[in-house]
């Protein structure tokens, strides 16, 4: 055979044997990960500091990713209504939960009693103005400028109203109320910006974004109920209602009581300052 036929042969062979390998390497599958799941919690403003710590928590232990949805209970339940989405409702006291399926559609079941959220009053660091925690005082018009939260917004409003309606101060003490806010942000602001003696609000608002370095805590004198029951429940519209309920397991091992003061609660109505 001529040389340069011999080549030829070869170099045709070396390309069919090639050429075979490549089509006959196995392909490369992609793995495909599956994202995921995800739990979306409702929550009052007062209620995120604690919630935040659980949400990292619990993403840990089930590789999961949790979103908070934070404001006042009037526009919480607004959003679920808006969006037909959400797995858990913590307000930061229950008497939203009375009105949640009028205003959102949806039901809550496998509630879990957190703690309770304590009312009392704030002024200026120092107590400029000498506020005793008598209700009274405020009943005078002009004696005291007082701010707070709308009883139409939010829970802290809610409660704020009743307390003060077992007194029979509330129409009194509205006569020398500057503002209203739609929820607690709002009350820390109006007392560090000069725009009122007095406001209501919970004693947990105290210990956040370095508010005790302006504010302090004055207690009622008053021999009604100010420890407010606070929930948590899984919402209808849950779509990992397995998930939703690992949550709440997770909140009643992790929230002791020690673990409550931290965050301004209490396991008990009745707590020693």
């Amino acid at each position: 055979m001529p040389l340069t036929k011999y080549f030829l042969t070869l170099s045709i062979g070396l390309l069919i044997f090639s050429g075979g390998c490549r089509n006959n390497r196995p392909k490369r599958v992609k793995k495909l990960v599956d994202a995921p799941k995800e739990l979306i919690i409702y929550c009052e403003n007062t209620m995120l500091n604690m919630v935040v710590d659980l949400k990292y928590t619990f993403e840990q232990e089930n590789n999961c990713k949790v979103i908070i949805q934070n404001d006042c209970s009037k526009n919480l339940m607004g959003s679920i209504n808006y969006s037909s989405k959400g797995d858990i409702y913590i307000p930061s006291s229950g008497h939203s939960f009375k009105d949640f399926y009028k205003n959102t559609g949806f039901h809550l079941s496998d509630s879990l009693f957190l703690g309770y959220n304590h009312l009392v009053y704030m002024v200026k660091k120092g107590n400029p103005k000498k506020f005793s925690g008598n209700t009274a005082p405020l009943m005078l018009k002009g004696k005291y400028a007082v701010i707070i939260a709308n009883p139409e917004t939010s829970s802290l409003g809610h409660e704020t109203k009743l307390f003060l309606e077992k007194q029979r101060a509330y129409n009194k003490v509205f006569e020398s109320v500057v503002a209203l806010t739609s929820d607690s942000k709002g009350l820390v602001k109006g007392l560090k910006g000069d725009q009122a003696d007095v406001a209501l609000n919970w004693k947990s608002n105290i210990n956040v974004n370095g508010n005790s370095d302006h504010i302090q805590v004055i207690h009622p004198q008053s021999p009604y109920n100010n420890a407010i029951p606070m929930y948590a429940a899984v919402i209808s519209s849950s779509t990992e209602p397995s998930l939703a309920k690992a949550f709440l397991h997770l909140a009643s091992e992790e929230l002791s009581e020690a673990k409550l003061s931290h965050y301004g609660f209490s396991k008990r109505p009745s707590i020693i300052f």
